[in-house]
C-alpha cells in the first residue's frame, strides 16, 4: 500500500486539476458607466446584481458643469455600456471626443433623449461657450415618475443585448421598480392636493421642473440662476425680486449643488423662506431617486400648503 501511494496521490490530483479545469469560470460581471448618480441609481436598480454599476458625475456635481478626467474616460472604455440623458444634460458628452473613445472601444450607449418623448420648449439658455437648446427637448425627464417609466423599456433592451442571460432577472427588476415609480407618483399626487390652487407656484434655482410643474399642476414663476454656474446679474436679481414681491409669495427654493447667497440676500430683504428642492444630486441624507422625490415632497407641502 505504500508502494503505490505516491501513485494513488498523483491520480487524484490529476483528477482534481481535470476537474477544476472543466468547470465553466464564474461570469465577469457588467460594468455599466452611466452619466451622473441619479441616473446610475435608476440603471442600478433595473440591472440588480448583474453587474456593477456607476456614474462618471461624482455625487454633489452637477452634471451641467462638471469636467470629465482622463481617467473617466479610460473606465468608460473598459464598460460595456455607457447611458446617459443627452439633450445638452451632460456638457462633458457634448465633445466627439468622449463617446468617440467609448465607441472605438466597443462600448454600447443609449441616449434616453432619443428613445423617450421629452418635452419641447421654445427656450434657449445661453451657458456662455455653448447654449442648451430646449427647442430640441428638455432633459431633466426624471422628475416626472412617469417619463422614469418611459426610460425603462429602452434600458431593457440594452441588457438584454449585452447581457441575454440575465433577461428574466431584468425584467422582474424592471416590473418591481415600475410598480415602485406608480405608487410613488399616487402619494405624491395625493400630498400635493392639499395646495390650493392659488399656492402652486415656485422659484426654483434653475430651469428643470418643466415635466414636474407639468405632471403635479404646478407653475414656475421664476429662476434663480439663467445659466448654471453662472452668477445672475445686478438686472435678473432686480427682476426677482420685484416678481417675487408682486406675486406675493412666501418661499424660494434653492439647490445643495449650487451657491444660493444671492437667493438668500433677496429673501432677507423680502423677509420670505429659502427651502431646498433636489434636481439632479444626492447628498448625505438624500442617497436615491426616491429619497430626492420624498424630499421634495416634504418641502413643498411645507411651504406651500
Amino acid at each position: 500500500m505504500r508502494r503505490h501511494l505516491p501513485t494513488l496521490l498523483a491520480v487524484i490530483v490529476l483528477f482534481g486539476s481535470v476537474a477544476c479545469a472543466s468547470r465553466p469560470a464564474p461570469a465577469e460581471r457588467l460594468s455599466i458607466a452611466v452619466s451622473f448618480p441619479l441616473l446610475a441609481d435608476l440603471v442600478g436598480q433595473v440591472v440588480g446584481e448583474r453587474g456593477d454599476v456607476w456614474s462618471i458625475v461624482p455625487v454633489g456635481a452637477d452634471p451641467h458643469t462638471y469636467e470629465a478626467t482622463p481617467r473617466d474616460v479610460a473606465r468608460v472604455t473598459r464598460s460595456a455600456a455607457l447611458l446617459y440623458v443627452g439633450a445638452s444634460n451632460e456638457r462633458f458628452l457634448e465633445s466627439g471626443a468622449f463617446r468617440q473613445a467609448a465607441s472605438e472601444a466597443g462600448v454600447m450607449q443609449l441616449e434616453y433623449a432619443k428613445a423617450i418623448d421629452l418635452i419641447v420648449r421654445d427656450v434657449v439658455i445661453d451657458h456662455g461657450d455653448h447654449v442648451h437648446d430646449l427647442r430640441q427637448g428638455d432633459p431633466h425627464f426624471w422628475l416626472d415618475p412617469h417619463k422614469v417609466v418611459e426610460m425603462l423599456e429602452p434600458t431593457l433592451r440594452l441588457l438584454r443585448d449585452i447581457d441575454p442571460g440575465g433577461s428574466v432577472d431584468y425584467r422582474r427588476n424592471a416590473d418591481r421598480l415600475r410598480e415602485r415609480l406608480l405608487a410613488l407618483d399616487a402619494s405624491l399626487r395625493s400630498s400635493f392636493a392639499r395646495i390650493p390652487a392659488d399656492k402652486r407656484k415656485l422659484v426654483v434655482f434653475h430651469d428643470a421642473y418643466a415635466y414636474f410643474a407639468a405632471r403635479y399642476h404646478f407653475t414656475v414663476v421664476a429662476h434663480v440662476l439663467k445659466q448654471p454656474g453662472v452668477e445672475p446679474t445686478a438686472r435678473e436679481i432686480a427682476e426677482l425680486h420685484d416678481l417675487i414681491r408682486r406675486e406675493r409669495l412666501t418661499v424660494a427654493f434653492k439647490e445643495p449643488q449650487f451657491s444660493a447667497r444671492v437667493l438668500e440676500r433677496v429673501a432677507a430683504d423680502l423677509g420670505i423662506t429659502v427651502a431646498e428642492l433636489f434636481t439632479d444630486t444626492f447628498t448625505d441624507s438624500v442617497t436615491d431617486y426616491f429619497a430626492l422625490m420624498r424630499a421634495n415632497e416634504r418641502a413643498i407641502v411645507t411651504h406651500l400648503r
